[in-house]
């Protein structure tokens, strides 16, 4: 979340091997990001005008299809600006301060929200009788909203005590960082590894459990965890950690273009997810993309013999 000082990557004029490696990976980032808004794009799409009645998971999905499309289009924008890809375009520094602002909102939105999917997951394997019936019913909404709220109110925080047009003190700017960091990588990302982990095993020694809930989105939530995680975690490391620590030049400018890469793959990788495991290879090209969405995130295991319908259908919000 930091921002002292300024912190756009220059790249010199000498075209060493480091410089080649950085243009080459950003060129694949920048792919990545269009391939990945179009994906987002169609679920977002799919779920707001395709879908009647939404699951839990749908709701979330939909949030989280949101946050990566918010986050791609800013890193697309910055990475363009960085490379001179747009040049006939003037963009002044705050514009491009409120570009990488609105990126780090997204990132923490993004992981909250994974967050929240694999926590209600498990409590709905660990308590399902709770689940079933006491849940509250607009949860899942309610959830969202807070996330998205205190997602904001962080990155406004951020904001306040770093961007370097307001005159920040830097030792201020580094304590919110290690504050985020604490919260982010400290709370957010345990939960997330505990109650997916929580959910593997529960699901893995229990067949009856196997046979109750839905193994296809059971798939969804675990790849999205494991893509995050493996993908998204070296930029949000970069970001709170190693900024501060000083790096030689051409070790960060790998780093942080590699992460940056790994990151936009995370954020587009959901939608492949969702079209794999709802697909059903007898009939790949034959039903549609909607039918498909719905067939993965089904919170209900699949009726034997039966059509899946082309729709979240579950009565809960």
């Amino acid at each position: 979340m930091n921002s002292i000082p300024a912190q756009g990557l220059t790249i010199e004029p000498t075209m060493d091997s480091v410089t080649w490696v950085y243009f080459v990976v950003t060129f694949l980032a920048m792919i990545t990001c269009v391939l990945g808004m179009a994906g987002n794009s169609m679920v977002i799409w799919l779920l707001s005008f395709r879908v009647q009645q939404r699951s839990p998971f749908c709701i979330y999905v939909l949030n989280l299809a949101v946050a990566d499309l918010l986050f791609l289009l800013c890193m697309a924008s910055i990475l363009s600006l960085e490379t001179g890809l747009l040049p006939t375009v003037s963009i002044s520094a705050r514009v491009y301060e409120g570009m990488k602002r609105i990126k780090y909102f997204a990132y923490t939105v993004s992981l909250s929200l994974l967050t929240a999917i694999s926590t209600q997951r498990c409590l709905s394997v660990l308590f399902p009788i709770w689940y079933k019936c006491h849940r509250p019913r607009y949860l899942s909404l309610v959830v969202c909203g807070v996330l998205w709220t205190l997602a904001l109110f962080m990155n406004f925080l951020a904001s306040f005590f770093c961007v370097q047009f307001w005159h920040p003190n830097e030792n201020q700017c580094f304590g919110v960082d290690m504050v985020f960091s604490g919260l982010i990588l400290g709370i957010f990302m345990p939960i997330m590894i505990l109650s997916s982990t929580l959910l593997l095993i529960q699901v893995r020694k229990n067949t009856l459990l196997r046979r109750r809930m839905s193994s296809r989105l059971f798939v969804v939530i675990l790849a999205s965890v494991f893509v995050f995680l493996t993908c998204s975690l070296p930029l949000g490391i970069y970001w709170f950690l190693l900024y501060w620590v000083g790096l030689p030049r051409d070790v960060s400018l790998l780093y942080i273009c590699l992460s940056r890469f790994s990151s936009s793959l995370s954020s587009s990788a959901n939608p492949v997810i969702y079209f794999l495991v709802g697909s059903q290879k007898s009939h790949r090209l034959q039903e549609s993309l909607g039918a498909v969405l719905g067939r993965a995130l089904r919170d209900e295991p699949e009726p034997e013999g039966r059509e899946t319908p082309s729709m979240c259908t579950n009565d809960d919000i």
